[in-house]
């Protein structure tokens, strides 16, 4: 039966110029309907490339996501005294009317249920009537899956306790229908451990899409097998299940270390063999004050989410010989900024959200917990002499074990990924403590897992009042 839902102009994208990699370059038609998008195999791509640009905005995967993660790190100061630029977030303050979660949740669960209705189309109401083949058909099933998985993902960090701390804690509402009219948005949130287990239920199958760098059909700004199974891998890395994390790496096919993490972020982007999935910016989302914001928060000019240049990592583990430290900016006024993303003005650079050191350094994490110390040893090294030679290296005998080598592999996540949002997660999904530093060279204890009202997001009030199921 057909649904009385609108496909909106933000999201379904000029159709005559269809194609896999040109979509956040399109102008919207005003308004289409599901009648049209099913008559015609160019619209439905187009529908279907909608899901990335909704997922992309900028409250969202392409720029919320990463500012949260840096701001709830202990290798990052917010100096900035303006809700819009995640001062709650840092401060472990985020209530129900706190901008950054009002904004990110409304945009996650807007592209989810954009994903939802494509999903509910395809498989239920036109499957009989399909302008494009079955493999197509399932590709585009599949892709809407993927980002569906990594916006619930996301979300699940920052609105629940972590699975390490409580499986069965109460997490993020699960809508995998779409909601099409009033009187459906009552959803009770589900536990973590569902939430994880419908992520893993919607990606087993990725069978359709591309491989991975170099497969035909590739594009590190769309959904792909590597991408799949990268986001899988975290999965079961928050379940501590490294058996089959160290399973979903195996799969990932296609792509290895640049020679120099320095051109990482610099263009052409996407034409890396370590770039899996990230977040394409071009002119259409320069609109406003607050575009690309991670750049906006880590740049100089912003004087917002500077390094931690009291005890954080930059200041603990860097040499000078690492070619990391290059990312490394010191102002006049004392401050440090981490300027991966540096095109202050232009603001094209693209956001990763998965890259192959990270898989790498999953693995060293993985082998280490199951007490494989040789084989940590060795993805760990594969990523610090990407950027650092051997001959200036203080740990080139790797003899570390035990506590010494788990230190080691911790620190050079944080130092790899330092800007990147991930160490505000690694944080959570291991259950530890948030801390800020002191201006001493000490901690204070800022979030612990115990206490939901400080390590976790409140949902917003809108959707509390518009969702009584749901409860903080």
């Amino acid at each position: 039966m057909k649904k009385s839902i609108l496909y909106s102009a933000v999201a379904v994208l000029c159709l005559a110029t269809a194609c896999s990699d040109d979509f956040i370059e399109r102008s919207p038609e005003l308004q289409i309907s599901e009648e049209s998008i099913f008559s015609s195999a160019e619209r439905l791509e187009a529908a279907v490339e909608g899901v990335y640009a909704r997922a992309k905005n900028q409250y969202f995967l392409g720029g919320f996501v990463t500012d949260a993660g840096d701001n709830r790190s202990d290798d990052m100061i917010n100096y900035g005294n303006n809700g819009y630029t995640m001062r709650d977030t840092y401060s472990h303050a985020v209530n129900s009317s706190t901008i950054e979660n009002d904004y990110m949740f409304y945009r996650a669960y807007l592209g989810i249920n954009y994903a939802n209705t494509i999903i509910d189309d395809i498989e239920d109401a036109y499957a009989a009537s399909l302008p494009c083949d079955d493999a197509t058909a399932k590709a585009y099933v599949q892709e809407c899956k993927f980002i569906r998985s990594i916006s619930f993902f996301f979300l699940s960090q920052l609105f629940g306790q972590p699975y390490a701390y409580d499986a069965n804690a109460s997490n993020i509402p699960m809508r995998v229908k779409a909601v099409t009219g009033a009187g459906e948005n009552e959803c009770p949130a589900s536990t973590i451990s569902q939430v994880l287990a419908q992520i893993l239920a919607d990606t087993e199958d990725c069978s359709a899409l591309p491989t991975g760098f170099g497969a035909d059909g590739f594009s590190s700004t769309k959904a792909s097998q590597a991408a799949v199974h990268a986001l899988r891998m975290r999965v079961y890395m928050c379940m501590q299940d490294w058996d089959n994390a160290i399973a979903e790496a195996r799969q990932i096919e296609g792509f290895s270390l640049i020679s120099s993490i320095s051109t990482m972020f610099d263009s052409p982007y996407a034409q890396t063999a370590e770039n899996i999935f990230s977040i394409p910016m071009a002119d259409t989302d320069k609109s406003g004050s607050q575009a690309h914001p991670v750049s906006f928060l880590c740049h100089s000019a912003g004087q917002i989410t500077c390094v931690n240049n009291i005890n954080g990592i930059a200041t603990t583990y860097g040499v000078e010989a690492d070619a990391r430290t290059g990312f490394l900016y010191n102002d006049a006024n004392g401050y440090t900024y981490c300027e991966k993303f540096n095109e202050y003005s232009t603001r094209y650079e693209w956001i990763p959200i998965f890259r192959y050191a990270e898989i790498l350094l999953n693995l060293s994490e993985c082998y280490y917990n199951k007490g494989d110390e040789t084989k940590a040893k060795e993805y760990l090294k594969q990523v610090r002499i990407r950027s650092i030679a051997q001959s200036a290296d203080p740990l080139v005998t790797y003899a570390e074990s035990g506590t010494a080598l788990w230190t080691a592999i911790d620190n050079e996540r944080r130092w790899e990924f330092l800007g990147e949002g991930l160490r505000g997660y690694d944080i959570s999904r291991r259950a530890e403590d948030y801390r800020h530093p002191l201006t001493d060279g000490g901690w204070t204890v800022v979030a612990t897992p115990a206490d939901r009202t400080t390590y976790c997001w409140a949902f917003p009030l809108y959707e509390t009042t518009v969702n009584t199921a749901l409860s903080n």
